[in-house]
């Protein structure tokens, strides 16, 4: 079997580079914040647009996400962790998911004290 020369084997990849995501308070998100890992407890969902509020004690914020199997396990009033990226500014700041894990499990008080 014939190896194929270099320039056959080559392809063209496109490289996304990736920020790992910081934990962070919702009191705490800015403009300049950029991939955060928040969490907080579910306080309303909106089905229409695959969004939901949280709030970590420090603040509100809504996440949107494209994930209709992750928003489909959301209920309000579960402890949920997002990592996503933050976007708008000022009262606008949202998050756009890329990961929503469930924390119920987690005591919620005490992880507060962590970070």
């Amino acid at each position: 079997m014939a190896e194929k020369n270099s320039e056959e084997n080559s392809e063209e990849k496109t490289v996304f580079k990736r920020y790992p995501f910081q934990l962070a308070k919702v009191s705490d998100l800015s403009k300049e914040t950029k991939n955060v890992a928040i969490t907080g407890i579910v306080l309303s969902k909106d089905s229409e647009i695959q969004s939901f509020i949280i709030d970590d004690s420090t603040g509100k914020v809504n996440v949107i996400t494209n994930n209709s199997t992750a928003f489909g396990t959301i209920e309000e009033g579960k402890v949920v962790r997002v990592l996503g990226k933050t976007w708008g500014e000022g009262e606008d700041i949202e998050i756009q998911s890329d990961l929503i894990q469930d924390f119920s499990k987690i005591d919620f008080n005490l992880y507060k004290k962590t970070i």
